[in-house]
């Protein structure tokens, strides 16, 4: 396999994580506050950041 394909394969599934990331935040949020797990809701924001910066960096190792 060509080094771009594999970034692109992996920036798949980085999108794929990020995408479910952010909806388990979303629906998380949606709870009234109280029933909310704020450390759950702040550890997918950290997931969410690095699934951005992995993205960011195999877009950038990717040849046009």
């Amino acid at each position: 396999m060509t080094k771009n394909k594999d970034y692109r394969k992996q920036l798949e599934g980085q999108r794929r994580a990020l995408a479910e990331h952010l909806e388990k935040i979303e629906t998380e949020q949606k709870k009234p506050l109280d029933a909310q797990d704020q450390g759950l809701i702040i550890h997918w924001e950290k997931t969410v950041t690095n699934c951005r910066q992995q993205i960011a960096k195999l877009e950038r190792r990717l040849k046009p």
